[in-house]
């Protein structure tokens, strides 16, 4: 009996990780659905807009213009150096945050849609991700017009960037499902997490440099 204690639980976790695995292979493979709805989404959003989703980019950019004049002012920087450290980072901070912010939303949001549609849960994650991923490209012509308007060289480094949006995406599912599946538990987690991803964007790196904070320590 007391065998039987000690190794159920490891069985019956196994049991849940195994479904959450078959989920998520089931929903992957599943990819022409939701790829149909997070683009749908975007379409939906801007739907009687004139620019389209290219207010993305127009926001984006303000956002990025704003604070690097600001900040290059306040810490002395030349702007042809931290305006495009800046839209970095505000750039790929829009889709860490989206995936925590939005990703606490998603189970609860479309409710309606997981009781109608015969679909693997992992695809509303998949969806919210490829949405993100979405904002993201749009994001990085804004990163684009800087290398022309601030030309620096380029070496072979740059290719880096694509294993590292992969892993960035990558992180963005579990993200977005970790914080989905508690969110859908605990419903005050989604305004905490508001709060919490707004007071992490001033800790982070992006609008300030560790260089920055030696010279002013």
């Amino acid at each position: 009996m007391t065998t039987s204690a000690v190794t159920d639980p490891p069985a019956s976790q196994s049991k849940t990780f195994s479904a959450a695995w078959r989920d998520l292979v089931r929903g992957f493979h599943q990819h022409e659905l939701w790829l149909q709805l997070g683009w749908q989404d975007i379409k939906q959003r801007y739907r009687r807009s004139t620019l389209g989703p290219l207010w993305i980019t127009i926001a984006t950019g303000v956002m990025a213009l704003a604070l690097g004049l600001l900040y290059s002012m306040l810490f002395q920087i030349p702007l042809a150096d931290f305006l495009p450290h800046v839209t970095v980072g505000l750039i790929m901070w829009g889709f860490i945050s989206g995936c925590i912010k939005d990703g606490a939303e998603i189970f609860i949001d479309n409710e309606g849609l997981i009781k109608q549609l015969p679909s693997a849960l992992s695809v509303h994650v998949y969806r919210l991700v490829w949405r993100q991923a979405l904002f993201l490209a749009h994001n990085l012509v804004i990163w684009a017009v800087l290398m022309m308007i601030f030309p620096r060289p380029l070496g072979w480094d740059l290719l880096l960037a694509i294993p590292a949006m992969a892993l960035l995406i990558l992180n963005g599912v579990w993200v977005t499902m970790f914080f989905g599946i508690v969110a859908t538990r605990y419903r005050d987690v989604a305004p905490l997490l508001e709060a919490m991803v707004q007071l992490l964007f001033y800790v982070t790196p992006i609008v300030w440099t560790t260089q920055t904070l030696k010279e002013q320590g």
